[in-house]
């Protein structure tokens, strides 16, 4: 019994007198309990393995602005159409004036020449050949008269190459003179065919 008191008071002083150098976390050294298990000492506190700093993080980036809208352009504004040139008048209406022999509706050759030149002369798609007569004789027979005058220019006009759809004629007998007289009075001015390339009955 001595003996084994004697061992447990041997084993409480090794336990006491530990020295307070090997000491380390893991030991008690007022309940004699040692936990290290390996056989490297553990550290003491002023060998302890500084801790690693943190990392600075950077700041988060912010997401690029959206990129500007294209301005919207402002809508175009169709242009009138340009104002047509003003129309030019009309030119006036070319006349030639041809005479006859009292009582006749043959032409002269002076009267085919001006046939000719009026022919030349022609741009329109209209002629109007008017007859006349003096005032010998009746109405009804000048009315003939002039009729025949006037056909007897468009046929002339015809051989020389107008289409005959183009003309047309008319008789005045002697409604409309140049010179004013009395019944049955010859006057060669008022023998006489007219023709109006473009224009109106006259």
């Amino acid at each position: 019994m001595k003996t084994v008191k004697l061992m447990f008071c041997a084993f409480a002083l090794s336990v006491v007198w530990v020295p307070a150098t090997t000491a380390n976390y893991f030991s008690n050294p007022q309940l004699g309990i040692n936990l290290n298990v390996g056989s490297a000492p553990n550290p003491v506190p002023r060998e302890r393995i500084p801790s690693f700093e943190p990392v600075p993080v950077p700041p988060p980036i912010a997401p690029a602005p959206p990129a500007p809208r294209a301005a919207t352009p402002p809508p175009q504004v169709a242009q009138a159409p340009p104002a047509p040139p003003p129309m030019l008048p009309p030119p006036p209406p070319q006349r030639f004036v041809l005479f006859f022999d009292f009582g006749v509706a043959e032409l002269s050759s002076d009267a085919r020449s001006i046939v000719r030149e009026a022919v030349q002369q022609q741009r329109s798609a209209r002629i109007i050949i008017v007859g006349h007569t003096d005032t010998v004789g009746s109405r009804a027979y000048n009315q003939r008269l002039s009729e025949r005058r006037a056909l007897a220019v468009r046929n002339e006009m015809v051989r020389a190459g107008i289409d005959e759809e183009q003309i047309a004629t008319v008789g005045r007998n002697f409604a409309d003179t140049i010179v004013r007289t009395g019944p049955g009075v010859r006057e060669p001015q008022n023998r006489r065919a007219v023709i109006d390339l473009g224009g109106l009955v006259s």
